[in-house]
């Protein structure tokens, strides 16, 4: 379970303002997310365990390929602000 300070620190970190009942339903709402996350835990990751009763010589997974962008150009028209064949974005910094 959550403490409400760990609560206040994430909803700080999201940028919100939570009221105090709100602060109560996520420490539960967080807390059953961390008991579900235990439980994958525990769930086997070998591929045998996923596919066992597949015969192994039927079991292929696919190489990775490197293809280009066709629509660079289309893409790029989206943008507010361009720096050349990339996006310029302004630049955010975090004080505390």
């Amino acid at each position: 379970m959550f403490t409400s300070d760990e609560v206040l620190k994430i909803a700080k970190l999201a940028r919100l303002e939570l009221s105090t009942e709100e602060v109560t339903r996520y420490q539960q709402q967080l807390g059953r997310v961390l008991e579900y996350v235990r439980e994958l835990q525990q769930v086997p990751t070998e591929n045998e365990a996923i596919v066992k009763h597949v015969p192994r010589d039927a079991v292929s997974l696919r190489g990775d390929k490197v293809l280009p962008f066709a629509a660079t150009r289309a893409l790029l028209e989206n943008a507010p602000s361009l720096d050349g064949d990339g996006f310029l974005i302004p630049t955010v910094v975090e004080h505390e």
